[in-house]
């Protein structure tokens, strides 16, 4: 039986699929075992005040973020900012919305901006995008951890 093959625009894994571009469905960004629901974080920044995101912090996080190279081009110029959380303890604020975005901001010049939430509102960003137990686990251990140099 074959199998049915979705084609997504521009032939882009990272593009929507074409004809299912009006379709709500969940968006989750995981860095280690720390998952974000990108849905969630869009309802809680949405107030929020918009941040310059200093390019070499920039640069840093996007070395180590997964970009899809071909995918930066297809953005339109106007898609609009991130969303950055803050982790405790020093940790970090990663970037969990808005990564291809960022990239194509860099490697253009130009400045990129993200709604930055704050340690409260990402604690609770967790806990409402993964069992609040292990949230909360994950979340007491990044407490009691040390930051790295690269985190500030």
């Amino acid at each position: 039986m074959p199998s049915l093959r979705l084609r997504h625009h521009n032939d882009c894994p990272r593009c929507p699929v074409i004809g299912a571009e009006d379709i709500p469905g969940e968006e989750y960004y995981q860095i280690l075992s720390l998952r974000f629901n990108v849905t969630l974080a869009k309802k809680l920044s949405a107030r929020h005040d918009l941040t310059r995101v200093e390019p070499s912090a920039l640069s840093r996080w996007l070395e180590h973020a997964r970009i899809l190279e071909s995918h930066v081009w297809h953005l339109p110029a106007s898609a609009g900012h991130g969303i950055m959380v803050t982790l405790p303890a020093g940790c970090g604020m990663p970037l969990i919305d808005g990564n291809h975005r960022a990239a194509r901001a860099l490697r253009l010049g130009e400045d990129f901006f993200a709604a930055v939430l704050s340690e409260d509102e990402t604690h609770e960003l967790l806990r409402m995008s993964m069992n609040p137990a292990i949230a909360d686990h994950y979340w007491k251990r990044l407490l009691a951890s040390k930051p790295h140099a690269d985190d500030r």
